[in-house]
């Protein structure tokens, strides 16, 4: 059985997207099973990368349960470095 996106991932997915789009960063694909999500999308730009993961290792990162060296462990299309610290937890 697939997991299901609840209203919070979603609200933190959106919240992430601000902040991509606050520090001037190109947007990122979430990308879960057969599902994605693109979030930080401004002015036409595509997507700088991509973050793949299981659904719940993904609501973790969204969270800020995951260390910079955690997050870069993980599979990334593209350049993860810009992402890392508005996604690590401190």
């Amino acid at each position: 059985m697939p997991a299901t996106v609840t209203p919070e991932f979603e609200e933190l997915a959106a919240e992430l997207g601000r902040r991509i789009v606050e520090a001037g960063l190109r947007g990122l694909v979430l990308r879960f099973g057969d599902e994605t999500r693109i979030v930080g999308v401004a002015d036409r730009m595509p997507p700088a990368a991509t973050l793949e993961a299981p659904l719940h290792e993904l609501h973790s990162v969204l969270s800020g349960h995951r260390s910079a060296e955690e997050l870069r462990a993980l599979r990334w299309i593209g350049n993860p470095e810009p992402y890392i610290a508005l996604l690590a937890s401190t």
